[in-house]
This record gives structure tokens, C-alpha cells and sequence, in this order.
């Protein structure tokens, strides 16, 4: 039996998952967030403006979803969200859209979210890490914690993904290739080698050819 959920963020990414959570008839205990914004999805559902609010809740009684979204450089706010809540005994919520694609080989872990249109083939996706809308993860892939693999990127067989790795929108990682801890691989990249921890991948500069 599912459990009701307690969302910790109110921004986009929250959207999506509240819109997630509401096609799959699953109850929501409410959202904790400062402030939230008059937002459709957000109708009906009750308002906690402190993360201490959480503690009303038995850690036994509910799951936590991590609504707070991930971007290059400021990732530290979700890792460190999940990391405190789950030292105080509370579990996160793994969550796949009804549209996802999941091969029955995949393994997927603890608070990972499967966005969307999402595919993962047999790969395994390691704690708190976002698969985003439309994203292919294919066979034999392996990604760390607190990574996120932004909309439409492609992750080709076989490629090691270390923890908080950050996929950029639209960008291909081919075949083979391993992505050190904390890397960047820019929107639009295309990976053809190894990338170190904590370096930055920028998409070859685009130009126009004129034909006169």
C-alpha cells in the first residue's frame, strides 16, 4: 500500500512531479517550501513553510519526494536535503512517470526519478538521481548518486556516470565513456572521450556558413 508523500520543494520540477504523483492516485500530505506560488497543480494540497515541519510526520508513515530541481553548480540544496532526512530515518520515494520506459533488468534506486517519456534499458541509477523528460539511458549504463540527466540527453551502453554528474540538455555520451565525480557535460555536447571529475564539456562553438 502507498504511502502518502511529503513534497520538499514548490518550483517546476515540482510541477512535474506533483502532476506525477496526481495521475497515479497517490496521496499527498502536503508540500514544504517558504513560499508557493498560485499554481493549479498546487490547489487543495496543504502548505508547510519549514523542513522541521517534516518532523510531525512519523518517518514510518510517509515518504518524502525531493521536489528541488538540479542545475550545473547548484546541485548541494537536493544532495543535501536527501542526505539530512535520510540520517533521521526518512525514506525518499522512487518515482517513475506512467510514460517512462523501464526495462524489468534496470535497477533503479532510492529517490530516483524517472521523468516523462523517459527510456532506461538494463542499467543501474543510484540514489537521488533525476532521469528527465524524455532522456535515454541505454544498456549496461551506470550513474552515481545526485546526478542529473537533463531532457532529451542520451546516454549511449556502457558509460559510467560518478556521483553528482550534471548531463546537460540534448547532449549524447557515446558508448564506453566514464564521467568523473561532479563533471559537467554542457547542453548540446557531444562526448567522444573521457571526462575527468569536476571538469567542464562545452559543445563545439556553432557557426553559419554562408554561400555566396
Amino acid at each position: 500500500m502507498n504511502k502518502p508523500v511529503l513534497l520538499l520543494g514548490a518550483g517546476g520540477h515540482a510541477r512535474v512531479l506533483v502532476d506525477i504523483l496526481l495521475q497515479q492516485q497517490v496521496n499527498i500530505a502536503g508540500i514544504v517550501a517558504p513560499l508557493i506560488g498560485d499554481i493549479p497543480e498546487f490547489q487543495n494540497i496543504d502548505h508547510f513553510l519549514s523542513d522541521d515541519d517534516v518532523f510531525q510526520f512519523d518517518a514510518s508513515e510517509v515518504e518524502l519526494v525531493n521536489a528541488i530541481g538540479s542545475i550545473p553548480n547548484d546541485n548541494n540544496l537536493r544532495r543535501r536535503l536527501y542526505e539530512h532526512f535520510k540520517q533521521a530515518g526518512y525514506s525518499f520515494r522512487q518515482m517513475t512517470a506512467p510514460s517512462a520506459i523501464v526495462s524489468k533488468f534496470a535497477i533503479v534506486h532510492q529517490g530516483v526519478q524517472l521523468l516523462p517519456g523517459s527510456l532506461v534499458n538494463a542499467s543501474e541509477i543510484k540514489e537521488n538521481s533525476i532521469v528527465n523528460t524524455g532522456a535515454i539511458i541505454e544498456h549496461d549504463v551506470k550513474i552515481g548518486r545526485h546526478c542529473h540527466i537533463a531532457p532529451g540527453a542520451v546516454i549511449c551502453g556502457g558509460v559510467v556516470l560518478s556521483d553528482n554528474v550534471h548531463v546537460g540538455a540534448g547532449a549524447t555520451i557515446i558508448q564506453g565513456i566514464e564521467v568523473g565525480e561532479g563533471a559537467i557535460i554542457g547542453a548540446g555536447s557531444v562526448v567522444t572521450k573521457d571526462i575527468p571529475a569536476k571538469a567542464t564539456h562545452f559543445p563545439a562553438k556553432p557557426f553559419v556558413k554562408k554561400e555566396y
